[in-house]
């Protein structure tokens, strides 16, 4: 490094620091909002968790997201509770066992992944477990006992495995996208359903997996999926990768130790949503099941794709009636047979919805699609009150709109969506003044787009020579100095002695969690064991029932959840003790 680099780094944030001066910034909340806001800070009886596929926030009382959340963690064939002296001894063993896998195999790691990984390890001593929250299915019908049902999340970014983890997942991934029924988004499907011409008297069906991540069992996955490395991922310039990925695929699977509140839990069973190479582990364990059973149904079964937990297909109906029924079960039961994974089919139709998309097969045997909304979406973009760059409508019309018309077949489709999307917006409380221009750039860039086929076909965006910037990124504030006020400086203070390489700064939203969150594990004052009202079978009561994305549970103001309030959340209450 240059002798005089410290000096003009040194003269370059003395500069800068005088531009940023503590002064009171300016609320952009008025009064009754911050009122309101304040009244849900004091309120530790409700909490607002997020719902699943992204339909915004629910309320839920405090206890009944305990006795939700329980529901899982006391299920003992997947999570076994540990006292803190356990937890933390097992959470050092995984550490030592990961420092021990990237010495031993070092000589295969590249040096940024070794470091990388040890970083991760360093950096998350303080608390190295998993954190474990629920999302509330709204879309899906309640369960017997009147409750929602939840999807259980293990958020491992603050886990010793993580670091292991996201290099299992990079390896993982190219054996992932080999798979037959492999596609990759919404956007591979419909590329793929585009160029299908089928019998008009074909239908189509979904299937869903029922809780797939935490049904798959770890000690069969990890046998099945080692053969398969050994078999596809052998290299011989390293004999030692495929044991080395091995070997990361039983630290990271069999080391998941989750943190509720002051409570801990080892998973023995199942995978945690949440960790990184979950999607291409499940990928792969599946797959071993599909090149044994797919290809026998071939006369009928003419498209069979699935993403993760989801599968669609195209079924080619026997002319007679009886024989098509016994042919149907006997596939759906084939589905069935692979180590205890359960399958929810549904029944044959020429339209169906399945991610994103509402396919229709025509008369003609070609497959139209259209963009599928989910009703219960509360649509809760970012209002333009918000602490975020001006930029950032710009990129959500031009990224809606073109996701918009990828995924249309009809512009009747792609005309009504778009409507429907700038109509939201005005809602949120965008001026018509500033969304019409935007909307006009979008279409035309979107053309442009689909015109060049797609990311692949395009002009790929010109190459900067990054070896003579330096990138300074901070935290977006509206009443901060302007970019260009630092920019300026930045060229005045150059590392490159002739003054010609400019300071490239990046202003980025803020990265904390929002003050209303329910990712935090809460606690209460109750013991786990022997607690009536937060058995994981009983519900605590009628009136912990769930408002789903409104206002009835919190407050009278109809402004609070489709207004002002889209992007916060609700923090969890001050600590309580469960155990």
């Amino acid at each position: 490094i240059p002798y005089w680099v410290d000096a003009r780094l040194s003269k370059f944030f003395v500069r800068v620091a005088n531009l940023f001066k503590a002064r009171k910034a300016h609320s952009n909340l008025l009064p009754y909002q911050s009122c309101v806001l304040q009244e849900l800070l004091d309120d530790t009886s409700l909490l607002f968790p997020d719902t699943d596929k992204g339909l915004g926030p629910c309320a839920v009382t405090y206890d009944q997201y305990i006795a939700d959340a329980l529901c899982h963690l006391r299920d003992t064939s997947i999570f076994q509770q540990l006292s803190p002296p356990e937890a933390q001894s097992l959470a050092n063993s995984t550490a030592l066992a990961i420092e021990e896998w990237v010495t031993d195999y070092q000589n295969i790691l590249c040096p940024m992944d070794a470091s990388y990984i040890r970083c991760h390890v360093a950096n998350n001593h303080t608390s190295p477990f998993a954190q474990f929250y629920i999302l509330y299915k709204i879309h899906k019908p309640k369960k017997s006992n009147g409750q929602w049902p939840t999807r259980p999340v293990t958020s491992d970014v603050t886990s010793y495995p993580h670091g292991l983890g996201k290099w299992v997942d990079q390896e993982l991934q190219p054996l992932a996208r080999k798979q037959t029924s492999f596609f990759k988004d919404s956007f591979d499907l419909k590329s793929i359903l585009s160029e299908l011409t089928v019998n008009p008297s074909a239908r189509l069906f979904t299937a869903d997996a029922t809780s797939m991540y935490t049904n798959i069992k770890t000690d069969v996955a990890l046998t099945l999926i080692s053969e398969l490395i050994r078999q596809e991922l052998h290299k011989p310039q390293q004999p030692s990768y495929t044991e080395a990925l091995i070997s990361a695929l039983h630290i990271v699977f069999t080391n998941s130790i989750v943190k509720f509140g002051d409570t801990y839990w080892r998973q023995i069973s199942g995978t945690g949503m949440g960790i990184a190479p979950a999607p291409p582990w499940a990928t792969i364990f599946y797959a071993l099941h599909e090149q044994h059973f797919v290809p026998k149904w071939s006369n009928h079964l003419i498209f069979y794709k699935r993403f993760i937990d989801d599968i669609i297909g195209i079924w080619l109906p026997h002319p007679d009636m009886a024989t098509n029924t016994s042919l149907g079960s006997a596939f759906c039961n084939d589905l069935q047979q692979w180590h205890g994974l359960e399958w929810t089919v549904s029944p044959l139709s020429t339209r169906c919805n399945f991610m994103d998309l509402t396919l229709t097969i025509t008369p003609t045997g070609k497959i139209d699609t259209n963009l599928f909304e989910k009703s219960q979406n509360l649509y809760l973009y970012i209002p333009p009150g918000s602490a975020h760059p001006k930029g950032m409508i710009k990129g959500l019309i031009f990224g809606n709109t073109l996701r918009i018309m990828r995924l249309c077949s009809h512009k009747g489709d792609t005309t009504t969506h778009l409507t429907n999307f700038k109509t939201r917006l005005l809602a949120r409380g965008y001026p018509l003044s500033l969304l019409e221009p935007l909307f006009l750039q979008a279409i035309q860039h979107a053309d442009t787009f689909i015109t060049n086929q797609g990311r692949d076909h395009c002009t790929p965006p010109p190459t900067h020579d990054t070896s003579t910037k330096i990138f300074l990124h901070l935290e977006f504030h509206p009443e901060d100095p302007k970019p260009q006020d630092i920019h300026r400086h930045g060229k005045n203070t150059s590392l490159n002695q002739k003054a010609n390489a400019p300071c490239e700064t990046c202003a980025t939203p803020s990265k904390r969690r929002s003050i209303l969150t329910a990712s935090q594990s809460p606690t209460v004052d109750h013991l786990i064991s022997g607690i009536g009202s937060l058995s994981a079978t009983s519900p605590v009561g009628d009136e912990m029932s769930l408002a789903i994305g409104r206002v009835a549970l919190v407050s009278s103001s109809p402004l609070f959840f489709d207004g002002w309030m889209g992007c916060l959340r609700h923090p969890m209450p001050s600590p309580r003790k469960i155990s």
